[in-house]
């Protein structure tokens, strides 16, 4: 086999799991040598209680290693402890007396083995200077998420307690200024590279607030956007909001206008009220993405004019999503719909038929328009072509 030629025996690496590949090595000094790189996964993943970004510089400064990391996972999950104390009662109410103290003791002992690690290592995660250090020398790195609500613990060696409460919604911690300075932190450091070409960018809870800083700094963090071809980001809105919503909308476009490559675009706004976007259509209509093909909205108020004049401003759009899941229990209905302060849904719909050559134009959640009354609830996508409900009477 150390005949054969090395692009084949590359091929043949990548199919390997990793108690294979590493079998293989022990074969031959070629085989050691040619599978070294093949033990670094193209996806790397920090978690809250590792020193994981001391392993990232670590790898990117390695010649072999460092063009392997094609994909970066930020896991910044923190629990709620008030809460989680109060679902953890809730889950074990039912057990004997006995069983409920082991187990609760189990995990907190646990919970706070990891929580003094998270102390040590979560400050360094996303801190400007390591980022910029590991940056600098990942040039295949193309996608990079943020999460708050995947799991952040390890799987194995786990509480199943721990991972109950996880799934409660309100035992997860979102501490707003922490979250808002990492992401700060982790898009100047993209910023400062020219030769990063990220495409893919997610956080699946960010404070509305981000886009609310100066205007300068906003400027300076938007080159992050320039190479995106996907961006997806839960924004969560607070009442506070309110005092500087419209900055932040300018912000928030401002950063579109960089995404001149997007082709896909998913912005879900949670909040207890649905949040109105006029300023960010507004000016999106003024420069609009000519790339765009997939867009989804989530739990926005607007008017029907504003929403068909954005929509049909994008010509290439062939997917669109109005409405989803919103933020709910797992027993409520869908809470994140769409609000229309003017106009209906059905001159929505026919406007943007008329408009756009759609493949796929669905909705979900709570529906209003605020004029007529009218209110539908929608639990799961629905075809706007196949419904009759929004027709005019």
């Amino acid at each position: 086999m150390d005949r054969l030629p090395v692009e084949l025996r590359q091929t043949l690496l990548e199919l390997l799991d990793r108690p294979e590949l590493k079998a293989i090595r022990l074969t031959s000094k070629s085989w050691a040598s040619l599978g070294a790189e093949y033990l670094v996964s193209p996806s790397f993943t920090t978690f809250p209680y590792r020193d994981d970004i001391t392993r990232l510089i670590n790898l990117s400064a390695h010649p072999k290693f460092s063009f392997r990391i094609q994909s970066l996972t930020f896991n910044l999950g923190e629990m709620n402890e008030y809460h989680a104390r109060h679902n953890a009662y809730f889950l074990n109410y039912m057990r004997e007396y006995e069983s409920r103290l082991f187990t609760l003791e189990e995990t907190w002992s646990t919970y706070h083995r990891w929580k003094a690690l998270k102390e040590q290592y979560l400050p360094r995660v996303c801190d400007l200077a390591l980022l910029t250090e590991a940056f600098s020398s990942l040039s295949n790195l193309k996608d990079i998420s943020v999460s708050l609500t995947n799991f952040p613990f390890p799987s194995t060696d786990c509480p199943e307690l721990l991972s109950q409460m996880w799934r409660i919604p309100s035992t997860r911690l979102l501490p707003r200024i922490p979250t808002t300075s990492r992401f700060t932190s982790l898009l100047s450091a993209i910023s400062l590279f020219p030769h990063l070409t990220i495409q893919t960018l997610s956080h699946d809870r960010l404070p509305f607030e981000f886009f609310a800083q100066n205007r300068p700094l906003i400027s300076s963090i938007s080159p992050a956007f320039t190479h995106l071809t996907s961006l997806a980001l839960t924004l969560d809105y607070h009442d506070s909001n309110a005092l500087h919503h419209e900055p932040a909308c300018q912000n928030l476009a401002l950063c579109l206008h960089r995404a001149t490559n997007l082709h896909t675009l998913s912005l879900t706004f949670q909040s207890r009220t649905k949040v109105s976007i006029s300023a960010l259509l507004s000016a999106c209509c003024d420069i609009p993405l000519r790339d765009l093909r997939s867009l989804r909205l989530e739990g926005i108020a607007c008017t029907e004019d504003e929403l068909a004049d954005f929509l049909t401003a994008h010509a290439g759009l062939k997917t669109v999503v109005l409405g989803g899941p919103g933020v709910r229990t797992p027993h409520q209905p869908a809470t994140g719909g769409v609000h229309l302060r003017e106009g209906t849904f059905a001159g929505l719909f026919e406007r943007v038929g008329r408009g756009l050559g759609l493949e796929s134009f669905e909705i979900m959640g709570d529906l209003l328009e605020v004029e007529s009354g009218r209110r539908w609830l929608l639990d799961g996508l629905e075809d706007v072509r196949s419904l009759d409900i929004f027709q005019s009477e």
